[in-house]
């Protein structure tokens, strides 16, 4: 989910390309919507959505679906700051990916976190 439609065309076109089907959201709301109806094995996660910042999604992901992996995304964020280690300690989130990052990126974080 990202509010940036640009960047769920890309996530969609990296799955597809490795045989994966993706469902979008531009909102917090609209996922935790979908979240809530579907099971997904693996969900990427803008940090920053208009509705609720990407930790707090996390989280209400992890209630919600706490088999899901959840791999956060962000362009404001590298991976060795602390409110990203953080989350990786609680949990909360199972991966990070820096914007931009490469498809093959996505391939591997789907390959090393899905678990369904």
């Amino acid at each position: 989910m990202d509010d940036d439609q640009d960047m769920c065309w890309v996530l969609e076109a990296a799955l597809s390309r490795i045989d994966w089907m993706a469902v979008t959201a531009n909102s917090a709301q609209e996922a935790l919507g979908l979240i809530s109806q579907q099971t997904f094995p693996i969900a990427f996660v803008d940090a920053r959505l208009p509705d609720m910042d990407g930790f707090r999604l996390s989280a209400r992901f992890r209630i919600i679906r706490p088999a899901m992996s959840v791999i956060l995304i962000s362009g404001y964020f590298l991976a060795d700051d602390a409110g990203i280690l953080d989350a990786m300690r609680a949990s909360t989130i199972d991966g990070f990916l820096a914007k931009p990052f490469q498809i093959d990126a996505i391939a591997a974080a789907v390959s090393k976190g899905a678990k369904g």
